[in-house]
């Protein structure tokens, strides 16, 4: 007898923590059974099935501490009420004479498991993807300027797994990142963000380049990298504004500047989100005292020179190298001229820094804007077309006068020889 029940016991618990399909159920060495369930996982729509296989007679009873998970029929039929993990005790009475000869008792795990793959919310916290749970799909644009981004994903089945979520590091161009969410029955879904990461803008130029109070010459156009502007001696500040074409772009160089006596070389730099760097350069002369010039010329050009304007334009053939500049002034005025050698193409800037016994300093300036061949043909033939018209103009003229006349001295012979006659 004592046989007997060390058998039950030994049993039990070595089949107590035993989590498998299938279970060999034996007591007293002569009574056995082979227990299984058809299933470890079940999802919601399913069933699982218990079965026995023995020699022997028997009646069994299935019983459970889950039953708001599961519920058992008597018949073995396994029902899912909801996600989670249940315990399932099989206890196999072997019969003889309608008597119980020997209980072994079977535990089994199940887990209803879900197949829930979707996910609640997905997201970029760099940009709002307009999420919708039945696209699969995203596609997002990005400047150049952001170099990662942070995926985040909630899953609607809090036991799913996610992966794929997170911080992401951007190439420029086309970077593909797939969230891939595995429900607990092993079923999965993909969904895909495409992060288009452009390329740097090349764009350094301005839109606007004003000082304050102040018109700038020539008037301002993005394409042109030089200006001028005379200010009185009183004005020690300037404030210079900007406006960039691209609002990636960057700009040193603007603001309040204080200006030296004199000429100021002021530079504006823009740079392009690619690192590409544009100036413009402004220079800016702060007039100082009374010293000045008594006259101005230059050979072959007529500048129309007044004492208190300082600068000055002129448009040179592409052969002139030097200019022939003559000024006049006081005997106790020095004059030091700037820039007139070597003239290049485009513009060129010629100072007159004049100055006198009493340290007063002006400064003139002639800007030169040295004509290309190409451009000299270009003047040279618009010269000829407006010659040409003005010779046909001059002839028209004559030629109306001349009919003009002719048609009083006739009228004049008529009414004559009529009062006459």
């Amino acid at each position: 007898m004592k046989k007997y029940w060390l058998g039950i016991i030994f049993s039990f618990l070595l089949l107590l923590p035993l989590n498998v399909k299938a279970t060999i159920c034996r007591v007293q060495d002569k009574y056995d059974a082979e227990v299984l369930m058809d299933k470890e996982k079940i999802g919601m729509n399913e069933k699982a099935f218990i079965s026995i296989n023995t020699k022997h007679n028997y009646i069994v009873k299935y019983s459970t501490i889950n039953s708001d998970i599961v519920s058992i029929s008597n018949e073995g039929i396994i029902t899912p009420l909801k996600y989670g993990n249940a315990s399932i005790k099989v206890e196999v009475n072997f019969i003889e004479n309608e008597n119980t000869i020997a209980t072994c008792p079977v535990n089994f795990n199940l887990e209803v498991v879900s197949n829930d793959s979707s996910l609640k919310t997905l997201n970029l916290e760099e940009a709002d993807i307009h999420f919708n749970n039945e696209i699969k799909e995203y596609l997002v644009e990005l400047p150049y300027s952001t170099e990662k981004v942070n995926i985040i994903a909630v899953s609607n089945d809090a036991k799913a797994k996610i992966t794929g979520i997170g911080r992401r590091y951007l190439s420029v161009g086309e970077n593909t990142f797939n969230i891939e969410v595995t429900a607990t029955d092993g079923s999965s879904t993909i969904y895909t963000i495409k992060v288009i990461r452009k390329e740097a803008s090349n764009n350094n130029y301005l839109d606007e380049l004003d000082i304050d109070g102040y018109n700038i010459s020539p008037i301002f156009s993005k394409n042109i990298n030089k200006y001028s502007l005379e200010v009185e001696e009183n004005i020690s500040k300037i404030n210079i504004k900007t406006v960039t074409s691209d609002e990636r772009a960057k700009v040193k160089g603007d603001g309040n500047i204080t200006l030296a006596t004199g000429i100021n070389n002021l530079t504006v730099e823009v740079e392009a989100e690619n690192k590409e760097i544009r100036e413009y350069n402004i220079t800016v002369t702060r007039l100082n005292g009374t010293s000045s010039l008594n006259d101005l010329k230059v050979d072959g050009f007529n500048l129309d020179f007044k004492k208190d304007t300082y600068t000055y334009y002129l448009d040179v053939n592409s052969d002139i190298n030097t200019l022939n500049i003559k000024p006049k002034y006081d005997k106790d005025t020095k004059v030091d001229i700037v820039g007139n050698k070597d003239l290049k193409e485009g513009i060129n800037e010629i100072y007159l820094n004049v100055s006198d016994k009493e340290k007063s300093k002006n400064t003139y300036k002639i800007i030169v804007n040295k004509l290309s061949k190409e451009e000299e043909q270009n003047k040279e033939k618009n010269n000829k077309l407006l010659r040409i018209l003005l010779i046909i103009f001059i002839i028209s003229v004559i030629i109306m006068f001349s009919l003009i006349f002719i048609f009083i001295k006739r009228n004049f012979k008529r009414r004559y020889i009529k009062k006459l006659k």
